[in-house]
């Protein structure tokens, strides 16, 4: 029981984001695929220097393997959410999308990937 954490900043040439993750994974664009284990916590924070006003939501998608026990939650600005405690099978994948609101105010949307490490 691990916790993961996902950081997440402002690509300074668009509106796109970059993530990298406490696993050291850091893919230097918005492709991440994180790997977990059951019972392992995920949060979704602001990187140091972000250039992101907030985190607007954490969301699962519909066509994908139920990885999360729940939808995730939010408290002081980061989102959190908790592994299911049996493993759907190695490699299986959650999909989700991170929202964001830039400087300007603006919202976006973009959508990494979990995949199940055992």
């Amino acid at each position: 029981m691990a916790t993961k954490t996902i950081y997440v900043r402002k690509d300074p040439n668009s509106n796109k984001i970059i993530l990298r993750d406490s696993d050291g994974n850091n893919p230097g664009n918005d492709d991440l695929t994180t790997l977990v284990d059951p019972n392992d916590t995920v949060e979704w924070r602001l990187d140091t220097n972000s250039d992101l006003e907030e985190l607007i939501g954490v969301k699962k998608k519909k066509d994908t393997h139920d990885l999360l026990t729940a939808e995730p939650t939010v408290e002081n600005g980061v989102w959190t959410a908790t592994v299911v405690a049996v493993s759907p099978g190695k490699g299986k994948k959650e999909k989700y999308k991170i929202g964001y609101k830039t400087k300007d105010n603006k919202k976006h949307w973009d959508d990494p990937k979990l995949q199940m490490n055992i």
